[in-house]
């Protein structure tokens, strides 16, 4: 089995390192979710499948011969089968579709892609396709698994794929140039049909980002401007995060100086006199990325992640109390806490910060991270910003005992937020000072979720700019056109050429080899694992020897017209292509005689 890093990953998991298997599935449990909705069309029941996709690969260690998403895609596709056949035939279990044996499987190449995020657009238009198109289209373009692997997990041929591929791309790009001509003036249509070509040729997707149209579901969610703003009854479970203060800052730094519009906005005063920073931040756990968009414009996005674990699980009480959540609560919440029955070493999970009244008080939570996870009872309505400074002010005036003594207990619900904002009110408004610069598109989005055992936080902001293209001229010549040729100082043409129709013209798949990428050149910094080990033997003929400098063998891939990729090794063993081609693509090797 090629030794990939999910690989890694998991033959650490077996040998004892259970943060291993954390990363793995902080990797792909939204993209698993979103495979296994389309198929059951039930977002609680995929995540609670998604749930089960795990702890079956935990439990069951991985084949020989399977990469470890491929693998992960097959047990998921089979839990949601076996749901969809429980609910029609109760005791119908069928499981041996995981085991399933295969020839080959081929490379993951989906790290090469994952960093390029700002691509919404397209995992958001898939969603939009026909339901027979949508996950085959999602596992080889958004997952970049191969046709082959697609058509073993969706139990379909190999030409039948195919055709789905092709077919559902064709109706992608009529969404795509759809959502561009409904609301584009002329100038922004050309640049999206520009974008929507390099989207489509390069395969270059937002691979990471939850489908918060199909199953968001939190309805009542209010996403606040900034930590100062007011509060009040009519805001229903209001929401701050720093995310989108991170990239607007980053827009500041750009244009060098505030961000005014040329007219107001109220989000861009309170995003203006934000005082939340990133120096505020472990860098650890942020990310800024900045790419130029096909204007010069820019293209930011902010993430923040973390996943926090509390001291000690607390306990679970969801079978032990019917309890609702406030006065015109109906439906019984789960908790999590600790009572009277609870192991003493939970008390160490707590550290009270004031205990004035039954609706006035605050408590820490402890995690093993030493990030601290404050919780406040008040009725008041008022900002973040005044919320927390009420919190230090009576933590410091508080007298009390400041431990979680035995007698105390403590109620907590489970917390899930999944949601998103457009801010449609900055669309398409121009920067000041920038000679033409305007936005072209302000989100957020939050996936948040608080349990016994601790607290996960992901959240993304992208603010992108273009620039107006007025005034240009754009000399295409995509229809009928004429050529001639003539000498310098001649008044004559001894050449003449009208082009009709595209019969005489160049298609791009004619004589198209297969591309061969060597990543340890395009990322050296990212695979520079593969670059020692000494020379390495990949491939040999009747009268040469060739070897690469280094272990590289496993990030030198080839990829063929048909969608289809394996390491060069492995092609030029099974006669797919020949040494030439590494010539080509100038892949540095050495060729020694026998």
């Amino acid at each position: 089995m090629k030794n990939d890093i999910d690989v890694e990953l998991y033959n650490k998991y077996l040998n004892g390192k259970k943060d291993a298997f954390e990363i793995l599935y902080n990797k792909y449990k939204n993209k698993i979710t979103y495979f296994i909705y389309n198929i059951v069309k039930d977002y609680e029941k995929a995540e609670d499948i998604m749930q089960e996709t795990f702890i079956y690969v935990m439990e069951n260690k991985l084949k020989e011969g399977y990469s470890f998403k491929y693998y992960l895609y097959l047990v998921a596709k089979s839990k949601a089968i076996n749901y969809i056949n429980t609910e029609k035939r109760r005791e119908d279990i069928n499981e041996k579709y995981i085991f399933k044996e295969v020839k080959s499987v081929e490379q993951d190449v989906i790290d090469i892609i994952e960093k390029e995020e700002n691509k919404k657009v397209l995992v958001e238009s898939i969603n939009e396709l026909d339901e027979k198109y949508r996950n085959s289209i999602y596992l080889v373009k958004i997952e970049g698994l191969s046709y082959k692997e697609t058509a073993e997990i969706l139990g379909e041929s190999l030409s039948n794929v195919k055709t789905l591929i092709h077919r559902g791309k064709k109706e992608l790009r009529k969404i795509l140039i759809k959502k561009g001509f409904t609301r584009m003036n002329k100038a922004m249509k050309i640049i999206l049909i520009i974008l929507t070509t390099t989207i489509l040729l390069s395969g270059l997707v937002y691979a990471g980002m939850i489908i918060y149209k199909n199953y968001n579901k939190n309805s009542n969610i209010t996403f606040n401007q900034n930590f100062e703003s007011t509060l009040d009854e009519n805001t229903i479970n209001n929401i701050w995060i720093g995310t989108l203060d991170l990239a607007w800052k980053d827009l500041e730094e750009k244009i060098g100086g505030k961000v005014e519009l040329e007219e107001n906005v109220d989000i861009v005063n309170k995003l203006n006199e934000s005082k939340f920073s990133k120096e505020m931040l472990d860098e650890n756990d942020y990310e800024i990325n900045v790419t130029k968009t096909v204007t010069d414009g820019y293209n930011i996005d902010a993430k923040l992640n973390k996943n926090l674990s509390f001291l000690n699980p607390f306990d679970n009480f969801s079978n032990d109390y019917n309890y609702t959540f406030g006065k015109d609560g109906k439906d019984f919440i789960k908790y999590f806490g600790i009572n009277n029955a609870s192991k003493e070493d939970l008390n160490e999970n707590v550290e009270v910060l004031f205990y004035n009244e039954d609706n006035d008080f605050s408590v820490k939570l402890k995690t093993k991270e030493d990030d601290e996870i404050i919780l406040y009872r008040t009725d008041e309505n008022k900002s973040f910003y005044e919320y927390y400074n009420d919190i230090k002010e009576k933590t410091s005036k508080y007298e009390g005992s400041k431990d979680f003594e035995e007698e105390d207990e403590l109620l907590v619900p489970y917390v899930r937020v999944n949601g998103r904002i457009v801010y449609n009110e900055l669309k398409y408004k121009e920067i000041k000072n920038t000679n033409g610069m305007y936005i072209e598109n302000v989100m957020q989005d939050v996936n948040f979720y608080l349990n016994e055992s601790g607290c996960n936080l992901e959240s993304r902001a992208n603010v992108t700019t273009e620039y107006l293209s007025v005034g240009s001229r754009y000399f295409w010549f995509r229809d009928k056109f004429i050529i001639f040729m003539k000498e310098k100082n001649s008044d004559t043409p001894y050449f003449a050429l009208k082009v009709d129709n595209q019969d005489i013209l160049e298609k791009k798949d004619e004589n198209a080899d297969p591309k061969i990428v060597d990543m340890t050149v395009i990322s050296p910094d990212r695979y520079e694992e593969f670059l020692g080990g000494g020379k390495y033997k990949f491939y040999e003929d009747e009268n040469y020897e060739y070897y690469y400098s280094s272990h590289k063998t496993e990030v030198v891939t080839v990829y063929f017209k048909s969608g289809d990729s394996m390491t060069v090794e492995q092609a030029l063993k099974e006669g797919k292509i020949t040494i030439e081609l590494l010539d080509k693509y100038g892949i540095k090797y050495e060729k020694v005689a026998k």
